[in-house]
């Protein structure tokens, strides 16, 4: 008999070092960091610009040579309900696959664990409104050509390529899709928002002088293969006209929380 109660009391005391975990202290006047990773894919493939070869579900095959779309309006939400928006100011970034610093925007936000991240997909009415000489950085209207003059208004997404069912005699494909509610004459809004549940994958937890690392997925696929099926062949430019609309309904599918690296080292150029 006292070699069982021995037993369990060996077995109990080792359950408990394997769950046991150690307490992190939270302050919510502290500040960590926070990266949202995007990478860029196309089914199961890896986005290579100009190179890499993708089919769709309509049986068309294309490449990929230009990729931009604005990230703005971000929120996140701790695992106790608490919402952390980020200041309209610090909240808009343009993601460029050919710049790979734009694939990694670095935020500040309060200590915690938190359990969803949501964004926009575009530029909302609000800084598209806003006097052009109050537009800095990424919304600077004459950079990044992404802002439409003779429209007045932000590209919220622009994608190009080639395709061979292009009916185009350069056989190229190209997608601009803008649009935010109109404002002299009221107009579609294709401004999408995303919001991601990061608690399946892992939640992110946020700790002073530490990164958490929020790895995306970005399915380029979704956007002729998303809610709505979007033919090469059948539109092979879509700007303010065309199912634009349908695209930016597609484009809001494309994001997938894939993982969470926690209490990672932030290198010296980030600080």
């Amino acid at each position: 008999m006292k070699n069982l109660l021995l037993g369990l009391l060996c077995l109990m005391t080792l359950l408990n070092a394997c769950t046991k975990t150690d307490d992190i202290n939270v302050d919510d006047n502290k500040l960590g960091q926070v990266k949202i990773k995007f990478d860029h894919i196309v089914g199961a493939k890896k986005l290579q610009l100009n190179e890499g070869n993708y089919s769709n579900e309509s049986g068309e095959t294309f490449n990929i040579s230009l990729l931009k779309y604005f990230v703005s309006n971000i929120k996140f939400t701790k695992t106790n309900g608490d919402i952390i928006t980020i200041p309209k100011e610090d909240s808009y970034f343009l993601i460029d696959a050919t710049d790979q610093a734009s694939l990694q925007p670095i935020l500040n936000i309060p200590e915690g664990d938190y359990k969803t991240l949501q964004f926009n997909v575009g530029v909302d009415s609000l800084a598209n409104t806003i006097p052009i000489e109050q537009r800095k950085g990424v919304l600077d209207a004459s950079e990044n050509g992404m802002y439409w003059e003779w429209n007045s208004g932000y590209i919220h997404l622009k994608i190009e390529g080639t395709s061979p069912q292009s009916p185009n005699a350069t056989k190229s494909f190209k997608y601009h899709i803008g649009f935010f509610g109109g404002y002299d004459t009221p107009t579609v809004n294709n401004n999408r928002t995303v919001k991601l549940d990061l608690s399946q994958a892992g939640t992110s937890k946020v700790q002073e002088n530490l990164s958490s690392d929020i790895h995306i997925m970005v399915d380029l696929g979704k956007i002729f293969d998303g809610s709505n099926t979007i033919s090469i062949k059948t539109n092979p430019v879509v700007m303010h006209s065309g199912p634009h609309s349908k695209i930016a309904d597609n484009y809001a599918t494309m994001f997938r929380h894939d993982h969470t690296h926690n209490f990672t080292k932030i290198a010296s150029n980030e600080k």
